[in-house]
């Protein structure tokens, strides 16, 4: 069984029914937690100080991610950027923050896990569980992604127990979160009862703080239909509205609000500069009760003032914490006053050993297939898009598709979601396997494991799908589908929504489609169902699903190596 520290076993009861056997119909036990009983050293005799530590879209990310993070600009105006993330230093930034105020309180917007890098995604997310647990991690929103495996999976990663396809993989009993997840928008279609508790109630020196969990609206839409089989989703402003009516009833009057669903800014970390997104229309139909909202699923980062209240997001994979600090009247129980800012999550700090032990136990287990080379690369390969939506890596990616299906299914085209290309393949130039692409880079590219499916389209079945490109329901988010060797068309930005592809411009192999002659095509199963809304996938006729997707990106690389960056000439956009 593995080990939770004791100081995150909230309440002996509940985990006694947890170590108590698998996949019982546990009931979910809402607490009001009290904490340190002790002042901050803020507190006066007629305020008292809560700190909120919050991060968002972790993504199963243990060791420290790519690239560097700009935090200013020097006097040059040039951006002044530094290596960010790793849980690791994550877990020590936490606890350094918690030491300075005994009132706080560590949550999540969500998207813990799922989309992860192979040694938590090997091990169906236990690792970054287990590292959350130990960090602290107190409440969570339950994100798109912790749907990705489904709903048994989800109640397993918060409740325990071992993956029933692959067991206890490590050796070990997991145990589950020792958090607790919250949804009060996500309703059981049958009862009708939220999947986990909509808010949970902390008292801090006698004053209730709540924390609801919000999870995004159109989930159903971004995830496999599988995985969210049962539930309905609601919207997110009037399920907190509801929920913030109860609490009022109750007398709690400091509401904070953790939603997987967020916006985007123009300016630094701290800045909220130009604050667009639909985080907006929520923020402006909830309840002026609420104080804070820890937003998160569009893996920006920034501190905004909506009307009076914070809006708050941390970036993503661990590279930036957020240090809200809440001033309560001790009379009213109010927030009289909030203030927040993005820390950046630094190297140069000591790594907390209790995280780093599981880090390195799933890093030397996962090492014999994580460090296997399969092929090579020119130079680093990134899914940067163009101005017309196309990259180089989805074109890499797509070219694998139709490279494995175009000899067994008679493909003529695939498409890739750009959704689901999670990072980019970096090039080492020198030393010891300089070039070489491993088995963990490829994986953390295409973290899924989608099945390609190949189908008939016809012709104008397939403008109709470019024109789904543009009426996604998530706005501001890149859409454009990521095409095969062969395949061209061009896209019109000033036409309206349905107009902008002009049929005679989609070509393959340099040929005009014809409305009504039918092409196969291959895309992965999740597109098959409808996802990300191209909802004309459903219709595609005579269906073969073939190889995992990172196993057509895996032949493809061996067939092919030294694979340089796609062209990025398939797709033109004008105005």
């Amino acid at each position: 069984m593995k080990n939770i520290p004791v100081h995150r076993i909230k309440d002996q009861a509940f985990w006694h029914l947890i170590f108590s056997g698998c996949f019982a119909a546990l009931a979910f036990i809402s607490l009001l937690i009290p904490i340190a009983a002790s002042a901050s050293a803020n507190s006066t005799n007629g305020t008292i100080e809560v700190q909120i530590v919050a991060l968002n879209d972790l993504h199963g990310q243990l060791e420290p991610p790519s690239g560097n993070l700009t935090l200013y600009y020097n006097k040059t105006g040039k951006p002044f950027g530094v290596p960010v993330g790793g849980i690791e230093y994550l877990a020590t930034q936490i606890k350094g923050l918690e030491a300075t105020n005994p009132n706080t309180i560590i949550v999540s917007a969500g998207d813990n896990i799922g989309a992860s890098p192979l040694v938590s995604a090997l091990f169906h997310d236990e690792p970054a569980i287990e590292a959350l647990s130990e960090m602290g991690l107190d409440f969570s929103a339950v994100g798109n992604h912790e749907f990705d495996d489904g709903v048994d999976e989800l109640e397993r990663m918060q409740y325990g127990c071992c993956n029933r396809t692959d067991g206890c993989s490590d050796g070990d009993r997991f145990v589950g979160a020792g958090f607790h997840y919250l949804t009060a928008n996500v309703v059981n279609e049958t009862t009708g009862k939220t999947f986990f508790p909509p808010y949970e109630i902390q008292y801090v020196q006698g004053i209730p703080v709540a924390f609801i969990g919000v999870s995004l609206k159109d989930t159903p839409a971004i995830t496999l239909s599988s995985g969210v089989r049962g539930l309905k989703f609601l919207d997110e402003a009037d399920s907190i509205n509801a929920i913030v009516r109860e609490l009022k009833q109750k007398g709690v009057r400091a509401i904070m609000v953790l939603i997987h669903n967020g916006g985007y800014q123009n300016g630094l970390p701290s800045e909220g500069i130009g604050l667009s997104g639909s985080i907006l229309d929520t923020v402006n139909r909830t309840d002026d009760e609420v104080d804070v909202f820890i937003t998160g699923h569009t893996h920006e980062s920034y501190i905004a003032n909506i009307n009076g209240r914070l809006v708050t997001q941390a970036d993503w994979q661990g590279r930036l914490l957020t240090d809200i600090d809440l001033i309560l009247s001790r009379e009213t129980g109010d927030v009289v006053k909030a203030r927040a800012k993005n820390v950046a999550v630094t190297r140069d700090v000591p790594k907390d050993p209790a995280v780093s032990e599981i880090v390195e136990k799933y890093t030397r287990l996962a090492s014999p297939l994580a460090n296997r080379v399969f092929g090579s690369i020119t130079s680093a390969i990134t899914k940067n898009a163009h101005a017309s939506g196309e990259s180089a890596l989805g074109d890499v990616i797509a070219d694998a598709q139709l490279y494995v299906t175009s000899r067994t299914e008679g493909a003529v085209a695939a498409f890739m979601n750009p959704g689901g290309i999670r990072a980019d393949l970096q090039y080492k130039a020198s030393g010891a396997g300089a070039g070489n692409v491993t088995y963990a880079e490829t994986f953390g590219v295409q973290p899924f494991s989608n099945t390609l499916v190949t189908m008939n389209l016809t012709g104008s079945q397939i403008d109709l799908l470019l024109e789904q490109q543009f009426d996604n329901p998530s706005p501001g988010e890149d859409r454009i589908l990521q095409v095969s060797k062969g395949f061209a068309y061009t896209w019109n930005s000033s036409m309206p929504a349905g107009q902008r592809v002009d049929i005679n411009s989609i070509k393959i192999d340099g040929t005009p489609i014809d409305a009504d002659s039918t092409y196969r095509i291959t895309v992965n199963n999740f597109l098959a169902g409808g996802g990300d809304n191209f909802a004309v996938l459903k219709t595609g006729t005579d269906r073969i699903y073939g190889a995992v997707d990172l196993d057509a990106l895996v032949e493809y690389f061996k067939a092919f190596s030294p694979v340089s960056p796609g062209p990025v000439d398939r797709i033109t956009a004008v105005r």
